[in-house]
């Protein structure tokens, strides 16, 4: 029964990346070209984490760049609505003013007055004939 349940080894290093080295290398060339890989991976590492530095600076740039455009345009719509709310005080005040200045007793005592207009009744009605 002990037998069964024997440890097994487990191998820790499964996640671990390979590395080159010079452990065991004898020969020059080797050496050399183990050196020029390892300067090759760091080059490369550097390059994608600039590009991954300069796609964050653009995505931030644009997002900015929206949001002020956005934030300008809130800005224009809010002005507009309250042109559109003072125009439609000054055409409610200026209707008022219409309504106000249209008084019919003037008018009536001008007509009398100024232009000799009278109230219609029969002694002052012409009728005309006129045949064809």
């Amino acid at each position: 029964m002990a037998s069964a349940l024997k440890k097994r080894k487990v191998n820790k290093n499964l996640n671990k990346r390979l590395k080159l080295s010079l452990h065991n290398q004898t020969s020059y060339d080797i050496k050399f070209r183990c050196n020029k890989l390892q300067k090759k991976d760091r080059k490369f590492k550097v390059r994608v984490l600039a590009l991954l530095f300069l796609s964050f600076i653009f995505m931030a740039f644009v997002t900015i760049h929206n949001y002020i455009k956005l934030n300008n345009r809130r800005n224009e719509y809010n002005k507009l609505q309250s042109q559109y709310t003072s125009y439609q005080l000054t055409r409610d005040r200026l209707n008022k003013d219409l309504e106000d200045s249209v008084n019919l007793k003037e008018i009536q005592r001008y007509a009398m007055e100024n232009l000799g207009m009278i109230y219609e009744n029969k002694d002052n009605v012409v009728y005309l004939n006129i045949d064809r």
